[in-house]
């Protein structure tokens, strides 16, 4: 009986396809980015630089019944955030035994490390633009803004920042002063401040989209970091809907076990934004880079009495971009040190970035609160 088999060929193509997809869509935020304007992270493809466009809603009563439409039309605001994808690369070589196997076996064996490389990348550049400001034009990574971008990204998003539990602790133009306001007792997460989140999106101007679902289900996604979602789960209102509320959301392609979800609004703990604040110690490029690493402004002593800030993200549509320059691949390095050693490669080209028009943050709330880590 002879038995088929599958051509190595045929084995890596697939292999590469599968890649792609989990580059995409695969981690923590995979289920959120989409190429729609409907989607949280918006996905584009395009090799060189690519500017999304923003058409602004009509305003206007426009006209009825006979009255004249000609010479009273409305202008069509439009808007343009621009990124250029760059290459980013990781690779491993292999030698002794390992050089006798054969390409397909040399991915397999690379793989994991090498993708997880490439899905951690990505996953913490989606987390680094959550928190980036904008002053005159340029974008800044909370960590390298100075206190001047901060406060200039503070005055231009005043409805687009809250501090603690109320909007009146945010002092226009000084970001420093707002965030010292934060303390340890009244300030932390609670439904209360996931509902007024959601009423400031609901009138911020221009609006903050909901992400719409079945046609006409809004929905918003707060990612939170982990000692933020500690305190929402203890809040009593959260743990009496959870005993009590029907659970809306288990068939929305948004919500994930484990998830809170609250006044229509879906509350993911994303844990690696604690390295961004307190460091890991591993001395990567987001060790701390919000905390004690930062040029300014540090999350780590930023509240009340030196305290620790946490920060989420309220989002709704568009709120960052992710523009696809090429998508990750896997390939061989040529033979060295005569056929010794041989290499594999993950690499791919992107860029990724917070949507802002006209120095606003576009599909976004940026919260800070009280988020004190366990003693």
């Amino acid at each position: 009986m002879a038995l088929s088999t599958v051509n190595s060929s045929n084995v890596v193509t697939n292999f590469q396809k599968a890649v792609r997809r989990e580059y995409v869509r695969g981690g923590i935020y995979g289920q959120y980015i989409g190429s729609t304007e409907q989607a949280i992270i918006q996905s584009n493809k395009d090799l060189q630089k690519h500017s999304i466009p923003l058409i602004a809603k009509l305003t206007g009563n426009g006209v009825s019944g006979s009255d004249t439409l000609n010479g009273k039309e409305q202008p069509l605001s439009n808007y343009a955030f621009a990124l250029t994808p760059t290459h980013y690369r990781q690779a491993v070589k292999i030698t002794d035994e390992e050089n006798e196997k054969s390409a397909f076996d040399l991915f397999s064996e690379a793989r994991p490390s090498l993708m997880n490389w490439m899905m951690e990348l990505k996953r913490d550049q989606i987390s680094q633009a959550f928190g980036q400001v904008q002053a005159s034009g340029t974008s800044y990574n909370y960590g390298d803004a100075s206190g001047a971008n901060l406060d200039t990204w503070n005055t231009n998003n005043q409805d687009r920042v809250l501090y603690g539990a109320t909007k009146s602790n945010n002092t226009s133009g000084d970001h420093t002063t707002s965030l010292a306001t934060i303390d340890t007792t009244n300030d932390k997460l609670t439904a209360a401040r996931i509902t007024l989140l959601k009423r400031m999106a609901m009138v911020a101007s221009p609006l903050i989209r909901p992400v719409m679902l079945k046609g006409d289900d809004p929905w918003f996604t707060f990612f939170v970091d982990s000692y933020g979602f500690r305190d929402l789960q203890n809040d009593s209102t959260i743990i009496a809907n959870r005993q009590y509320a029907l659970p809306r959301a288990k068939d929305n392609p948004l919500f994930s076990s484990g998830d809170i979800v609250h006044d229509g609004v879906i509350i993911r703990e994303v844990p690696d934004i604690n390295k961004f604040i307190d460091g890991d110690g591993t001395g990567s490029a987001f060790d701390g880079v919000w905390g004690a690493n930062s040029t300014s402004d540090s999350l780590l002593t930023g509240g009340n009495s030196s305290s620790r800030v946490g920060v989420g993200f309220f989002c709704g549509a568009q709120a960052v971009s992710f523009i696809r320059g090429k998508d990750a691949y896997f390939a061989n390095a040529k033979e060295d040190d005569y056929g010794f050693q041989r290499g594999v490669a993950v690499a791919a080209k992107h860029a990724i970035g917070k949507t802002f028009y006209n120095n606003k943050q576009h599909g976004m709330i940026t919260h800070f609160y009280s988020a004190s880590v366990d003693s």
